[in-house]
């Protein structure tokens, strides 16, 4: 599994970054949006990675804790999300200016590339003709793994108005999962959606035999991206079922120091009352 790590610049809570206030736009908000739209295009798309990032929400983390959470959950990939200000134009993005590292200097392509293309269908350039920039900044002189910081364009010149356009930063947030995935060479996801959640119906994971137990009940599922697994061991993870997902249970068993529900199917899933509802039939 390899691990991608995003730093959303900035935090509401303490520091907005920069901010364009005629047109509403707030460089903290805007890089939490785009962040989130890069995770969700990974998460629909690809599978083989995990995510880790400086924060969902308007909490303020400072340079060196963001750039300690990434190495002490070993990343492999770091990506900081900005907007820039001081009246250019322009995409661009940043890697260490000191770095010996071919490959941060890949990522930092696999990313331009894919964001470039992108950019040019909405008539934006790179600032100053030359998107790739090399920089001291604190997240990537403090980070072990391959790292780069990117510039989507300028809160405060005429790019403010593609900011406005909300699938400018979606195509933008996108390319930027493209270049990640490009780097990690990331398996896709088959086009029968086998990686995605399944119905018990539908499963197609190397599971036991259906069991002939009577159904003892039903089980819902509360969250997304749940395990469930192929035998009664929290290490054989077979999939993941969506919520809304309802299964037939067959019975409930202890595995460890917690509870698993055998499902009609011959999987398991945890019996956790916060990720799962079971109603008794």
């Amino acid at each position: 599994m390899k691990r991608i790590y995003f730093d959303e610049g900035h935090g509401e809570s303490k520091d907005s970054g920069a901010v364009n206030a005629k047109e509403g736009l707030m460089e903290a908000q805007l890089n939490l949006k785009l962040s989130n739209y890069a995770i969700a295009h990974l998460k629909e798309n690809y599978t083989g990675f995990e995510i880790n990032r400086t924060r969902s929400d308007k909490t303020f983390a400072s340079l060196t804790a963001r750039a300690n959470k990434a190495n002490k959950w070993g990343a492999d990939v770091f990506v900081s999300i900005h907007v820039n200000a001081g009246g250019g134009t322009g995409y661009e993005s940043f890697v260490y200016n000191k770095t010996t590292s071919a490959k941060t200097k890949e990522l930092q392509k696999c990313i331009n590339e894919k964001a470039m293309a992108t950019a040019k269908k909405y008539g934006l350039g790179a600032h100053g003709n030359q998107p790739y920039k090399s920089g001291n900044l604190s997240v990537l002189r403090n980070t072990n793994m391959p790292a780069c910081l990117t510039e989507i364009c300028y809160i405060d010149s005429k790019d403010s108005e593609l900011l406005k356009n909300g699938a400018f930063l979606k195509d933008m947030a996108e390319a930027y999962a493209e270049g990640i995935a490009n780097f990690l060479d990331l398996p896709k996801q088959s086009n029968n959606k086998e990686c995605e959640p399944k119905k018990e119906t539908v499963q197609q994971v190397k599971a036991p035999a259906k069991s002939e137990d009577k159904a003892i009940g039903t089980v819902k599922v509360l969250v997304n991206d749940l395990y469930y697994y192929s035998k009664a061991d929290w290490n054989a993870k077979a999939g993941k079922a969506k919520k809304g997902d309802v299964f037939t249970v067959v019975k409930k068993i202890k595995v460890n120091t917690a509870y698993m529900y055998v499902l009609k199917s011959g999987t398991y899933i945890t019996a956790a009352t916060k990720y799962v509802k079971f109603t008794s039939k």
